[in-house]
């Protein structure tokens, strides 16, 4: 019996997955902190976030107690058992993220060539993360997961899903304007129910007080105060990085971990209180605005009965896009792995590019095509100062910031198109216009 080519595939590819976790588990880079965590978790430690803790002020654990107790059977394997299947589970979270945004966007189904191109954007943040081995994976997967819920009608399951991401990544809290704008009380009802649930799990652990202090401790260090992460961490990417890279002297001479080789690129100096200050009112216009282009946007009556679920989907899937690009720019802390998020607007961008001819359809695919070739040839410029260089001058913020204009061209375009042919005859759908 002849075995169809489909499966074949797919075996190779997993037995090539497998091989690759074998390179990969050798040079992680976050999880061996999570694990060192874990360790620390075992032997009664429970000053979660002292600098000795995991490995030091710079590789220190970040993470909200749930994490780290959620995983405790983790921490009990050998380190190169649990590195394998910290990976395996990271490798099949990737899978998943490419199952939803295939089911979310099913006119990529019918265009290999947007298929191609997408893998080609997104790969380098996809290999990024299984190097380093870093939870945001994760939270990206549980995200996407949630956001699908959310266009199935599946509220409960949403909610609980997107109350684990922001459990494990605080970033995802950035959606809950937009639910609220579209009036999801059930979903939004369903997320603050199971965050508080879900954060008081580990008292069953360390008791309802230590919890508490846990948590107050956690807020301090991670939310409130990120100075020291921002000048020692990973370069940060959203608006507020390049805002202080570009408007201020940064001295990475002074970052404790000898990373330091960053060369300055900024064309003013202005403090960094002041920076903050800019960086809080445009990212509070920006997110605004974006919102009100949606507020404004197609609403259900506009819409014909016929189809309306499938294009209110449409629609929704589209928003979400411009969101998650969004979330990436306007919030605290953005770093390069964080990008791994752009997969689904990348994909929504790729089904407005063959879901018709009009003149976003041409722009969306030239950007898509302009992120590819980026995204592919900037990794392999020869040259660790090259490599930082790209870093401070922020390549990833400016690509994200065109997906989400053109995805904002799309969406108010279809928005007055939607609009203006309500009580008319129906016309083809963006997902169904195009013809040969």
């Amino acid at each position: 019996m002849k075995i169809p080519s489909r499966i074949i595939l797919i075996v190779a590819c997993s037995i090539l997955v497998a091989l690759l976790g074998l390179i990969f588990i050798r040079n992680l880079i976050d999880f061996p902190v999570y694990y060192a965590a874990g360790s620390s978790l075992l032997s009664g430690r429970t000053d979660l976030y002292a600098p000795d803790y995991a490995l030091g002020r710079v590789m220190d654990y970040r993470y909200p107690p749930f994490f780290l107790v959620a995983l405790a059977p983790l921490w009990r394997a050998p380190y190169e058992l649990a590195a394998y299947i910290w990976y395996l589970l990271s490798a099949l979270e990737i899978a998943g993220c490419l199952v939803i945004v295939n089911r979310v966007f099913p006119v990529l189904r019918s265009s290999r060539k947007a298929w191609i191109l997408l893998s080609l954007a997104a790969l380098q943040y996809f290999v990024m993360a299984l190097h380093y081995g870093n939870a945001h994976l994760l939270a990206t997967f549980l995200l996407f997961s949630a956001l699908y819920c959310l266009l199935q009608r599946k509220d409960v399951v949403g909610g609980l899903l997107i109350a684990l991401a922001i459990s494990i990544k605080v970033t995802p809290v950035l959606l809950l304007p937009y639910l609220a704008l579209k009036k999801q009380w059930k979903m939004l009802g369903a997320i603050c129910v199971f965050v508080v649930a879900i954060n008081l799990l580990p008292a069953a652990y360390f008791g309802i007080r230590v919890n508490n202090n846990l948590l107050a401790n956690w807020y301090g260090h991670v939310v409130a105060s990120q100075e020291f992460h921002e000048d020692n961490g990973p370069i940060n990417l959203s608006l507020k990085g390049q805002l202080r890279r570009y408007f201020s002297l940064v001295d990475y001479s002074k970052r404790v971990d000898g990373d330091t080789g960053y060369p300055a690129v900024n064309l003013a100096a202005e403090s960094r209180n002041a920076l903050a200050t800019v960086w809080v009112v445009i990212a509070g216009v920006l997110f605004a605005a974006v919102l009100f282009l949606m507020w404004r946007g197609p609403r259900g009556s506009d819409i014909d009965v016929k189809e309306s679920d499938l294009e209110r989907a449409e629609v929704t899937a589209h928003e979400l896009s411009v969101m998650i690009c969004l979330m990436l720019l306007v919030g605290p802390l953005t770093s390069k792995i964080y990008f791994i998020a752009l997969l689904w607007p990348l994909a929504g961008l790729a089904s407005i590019a063959v879901g018709c001819k009009a003149r976003e359809a041409r722009m969306a695919m030239l950007v898509l095509c302009v992120v590819a070739i980026i995204n592919v040839a900037l990794p392999l410029l020869p040259g660790r100062s090259t490599q930082r260089l790209l870093l401070v001058l922020g390549v990833d913020f400016y690509l994200n910031c065109l997906v989400m204009a053109v995805l904002l061209l799309a969406q108010v375009s279809r928005g007055r198109a939607i609009r203006g042919r309500s009580g008319e005859p129906r016309i083809p759908a963006l997902s169904q216009a195009k013809t040969s």
